[in-house]
């Protein structure tokens, strides 16, 4: 096992991970990052949202962007708190709240979505995270078998499922995940799997059809087969990997995102005037 003097700091990168929140009105963005991820992956499309007009809140999950060892410790009930708190701060404007999660951050999302149920006006889920590939969930498997041990463990990273090689290039990820949090993200979306009737917002999906982490017609086929939502639309890319919020096609992301947040804005503005 490596030590986390092996994973240096995604600050050390030169680009900014902290949370944030973007001035706007009449309708609010909450923007979730994926596991091991950082803010910095939901800042593009939460700069483009602020820029048209939405309130912005780009949380940070416990346990992340900082050293393995403390995302090792963190819970997928103490990610949800994070959550939690960012909803909690830009409900009290008042305003319609669409909820948006990338990867692990749109399984969350959704979680989010079936509890406060008609406290949040929309979800998005961007490569949502509810089934690994084949090839990942039996070596998986045959590692939990290993009990206790298996806290342990650190699995060196790859890097970022980025096709963009200059974004890829840019983007923060850590070089060790612990294998903990890989289990507590299987654990959170099998809790939340069967929870998705309870999300009757209407809905966006995007995914990428070449999304090596997170097959997209497992997860897409199974999102739309569950929802509880009378209005859901799936918006399939063709160049993109899965961080699909900084890659090739991330201008089309974020006016998708955009134009799906705007409409609650518009349905709110409509009833007040009529």
């Amino acid at each position: 096992m490596s030590s986390s003097e092996d994973d240096p700091h995604p600050a050390n990168l030169g680009v900014d991970t902290s949370e944030f929140l973007l001035p706007g009105t009449g309708v609010s963005a909450l923007l979730i990052h994926g596991l091991s991820g950082t803010p910095f992956e939901m800042r593009y499309p939460g700069e483009r949202l602020a820029a048209a007009g939405a309130r912005v809140c780009g949380v940070r999950l416990a346990g992340h962007a900082g050293a393995p060892e403390e995302l090792g410790a963190a819970t997928h009930a103490q990610w949800y708190e994070s959550v939690v708190e960012g909803f909690e701060r830009v409900h009290r404007y008042g305003d319609p709240v669409v909820v948006i999660g990338l990867s692990m951050g749109a399984v969350l999302a959704a979680r989010l979505a079936a509890d406060q149920r008609e406290a949040v006006a929309g979800v998005v889920m961007l490569s949502p995270a509810f089934f690994l590939p084949l090839w990942v969930r039996g070596p998986l498997k045959a590692l939990g078998a290993l009990g206790p041990f298996a806290d342990r463990i650190y699995l060196r990273s790859k890097g970022s499922d980025i096709h963009d090689a200059a974004a890829r290039g840019v983007h923060p990820s850590a070089r060790l995940m612990p294998l903990s949090a890989v289990f507590e993200m299987l654990n959170l979306s099998a809790a939340v799997r069967p929870r998705l009737y309870r999300v009757i917002q209407p809905a966006l999906i995007i995914h990428s059809r070449r999304d090596h982490t997170c097959p997209m017609r497992r997860n897409v086929d199974f999102v739309l087969g569950h929802l509880g939502s009378a209005q859901k639309r799936a918006v399939i890319l063709e160049e993109s990997f899965h961080v699909v919020t900084v890659d090739s096609e991330r201008e089309r992301v974020a006016s998708e995102v955009i134009d799906f947040v705007s409409a609650f804005r518009t349905a709110q503005v409509s009833t007040a005037i009529g």
